[in-house]
């Protein structure tokens, strides 16, 4: 098979020319059809060709109930067929509203309503697993249900296969890049989940980022274990896999003592991380076999510098971290030959980026304050928050997209991740970012991972709670981590209470779901410093 490189003209020219997935797919069949493109942990896997033809037939299939603008609910397990449905809605100019497997009820009724979405697609693997899927289908006008591992039914739904076997004439109309495609569910880990809804374009923009900025191939390999209802494994994975030439390995999930042998076993010469994951493989034992890989560098963050240096050192990966969300995809990466260890990279030439204090005002370099950015280049960001004109009114303004996180450039432009805004506690007239505590008690031995929670105070406003995690083997105490803290903190920011947990309470992209332990108070396992030492 040749060799063939994705033709990345003026790549770095907010000008390049936008196109949609599915431009890219047929440009790809077109010159290397017999290309493996994704391969799942089931052993099932697709070629370039055979994906356009099997989209192309589902979307034959889905003419007579899907047209043009109808949201789509879909929630398939990862495999090829919801690769194909991918496609297929997009060749139909549907606009996808992917669920999570595990989705609750009152979730995914405020995204259907926000979206206004009637149609669902379901696996059988999921109505099998998820009462809530089934609830939510006896509430949709039409359901499709795709045959996976398991038999099940659903009370007047259409089976998949019905469909395919009497196909329909596709419109002739097709999207073009500044369509809408998808509505994204943003990680809810600080409140409720929004749907922002992305043109077209904005994931073949980031995926053209994200291969250049990790310099892919043909022959690469590309692991990625976080969940299809978010950009990472679509638009950070699958299409830079595309585009690329290279072959995306999707799993769907993340396992610490799997993860090194499934690199070996698949030739994987990268992955896509988040921070916690790194630290995760980082603070396991060492072994003979750490190096016995072929990964040579990992697309995510954040990565503290320390935590970046460790990784190499110890297993010849380089991490090179972006400054990435959901409502603009990558705002800043860094690449092997320009990056700074500790930064996201510098802002990339699609987007303005500016550092402002809490009135709106620019600070200088070196000040932390809220990242704001401005798009050069047209139908990359979203157009707004599905059915919430309120929400997509405070933060999108004038061009201007206030991320609600905190950062800073330095010198050089190269930006820091900061936190999150929202993660401010407020306590005895202070504000304390939790970012700061956290970076402390992550620095302690033995801590694994650790979060840092506002809860109510009998002195008003609130106190500091940290929630921390051992590595495996370890030990870590309550007392330890306050004394930690006292040496290393202003008084002001030592949390008065620890809770040490077999692990912390995360979602399908292994991001920390703060509001949970936020909502749990001071629980009964909770030290507090208050009633020994203060």
């Amino acid at each position: 098979m040749p060799i063939v490189r994705e033709t990345m003209e003026n790549a770095d020219d907010v000008t390049a020319s936008p196109e949609t997935m599915l431009d890219v797919l047929e440009r790809r069949a077109a010159v290397v059809p017999e290309a493996e493109l994704v391969r799942f942990e089931d052993g099932t896997s697709l070629r370039v060709e055979e994906c356009r033809a099997r989209a192309t037939a589902v979307a034959r299939g889905l003419a007579g109930l899907v047209s043009p603008g109808d949201r789509v609910v879909t929630c398939l397990r990862p495999g090829p067929r919801l690769v194909e449905v991918m496609f297929a809605l997009a060749r139909l100019g549907a606009v996808e509203v992917p669920l999570a497997l595990d989705a609750r009820l009152p979730g995914a009724r405020h995204l259907t309503g926000a979206t206004g979405a009637r149609v669902l697609i379901a696996g059988t693997d999921a109505v099998r697993d998820n009462p809530d899927l089934v609830a939510l289908a006896a509430e949709m006008e039409r359901v499709v249900l795709v045959t996976e591992w398991t038999q099940a039914e659903l009370a007047g739904s259409v089976d998949m296969d019905d469909l395919l076997a009497a196909p329909r004439r596709l419109p002739e109309w097709r999207p073009g890049p500044a369509d809408p495609a998808v509505v994204m569910a943003t990680s809810g880990t600080t409140g409720r989940a929004k749907g922002a809804l992305l043109p077209h374009f904005a994931g073949v923009r980031q995926a053209r980022r994200v291969a250049r900025a990790m310099g892919y191939e043909a022959g690469d390999v590309l692991f990625n274990v976080f969940p299809w209802n978010h950009i990472n494994v679509r638009h950070a994975g699958l299409l830079p896999a595309l585009i690329s030439g290279a072959t995306l390995v999707a799993h769907s999930r993340f396992s610490a003592s799997r993860f090194w042998e499934i690199c070996r076993r698949e030739g994987v010469t990268a992955f896509n991380f988040m921070g916690a994951v790194a630290a995760i493989l980082e603070r396991a034992p060492a072994t003979e076999s750490d190096r016995l890989h072929q990964v040579r560098r990992a697309y995510g963050g954040p990565a503290p510098e320390a935590l970046t240096r460790r990784f190499q050192d110890r297993f010849g990966v380089l991490l090179l971290e972006a400054y990435a969300c959901t409502e603009l995809a990558d705002v800043a990466a860094s690449t092997a030959d320009v990056r700074r260890p500790g930064s996201a990279g510098r802002p990339v030439p699609e987007y303005e980026v500016v550092i402002r204090d809490e009135d709106g005002r620019p600070v200088p370099a070196g000040q932390v304050g809220q990242i704001t950015a401005r798009p050069r280049a047209g139908s990359i960001i979203f157009s707004g928050y599905a059915g919430d004109d309120a929400a997509t009114g405070k933060v999108l303004r004038d061009g201007w997209f206030t991320t609600g996180d905190r950062g800073r450039l330095d010198d050089d432009g190269f930006l820091h991740f900061a936190g999150r805004r929202a993660d401010v506690i407020r306590r005895r007239g202070e504000n304390i970012a939790t970012w700061d505590v956290e970076q402390v008690v992550a620095a302690m031995p033995g801590v694994l991972d650790v979060a840092a929670v506002g809860v109510p105070s009998e002195l008003t406003e609130e106190e500091v709670l940290v929630a921390v995690s051992a590595v495996p083997g370890a030990v870590v105490r309550a007392p330890e981590v306050y004394a930690w803290c006292l040496d290393r903190l202003p008084r002001h920011a030592v949390p008065r209470y620890v809770r040490v947990l077999d692990d912390l309470p995360r979602n399908a992209a292994t991001k920390v779901v703060k509001g949970e332990l936020r909502g749990q108070g001071v629980p009964p396992d909770a030290w507090d410093a208050g009633a020994g030492i203060s």
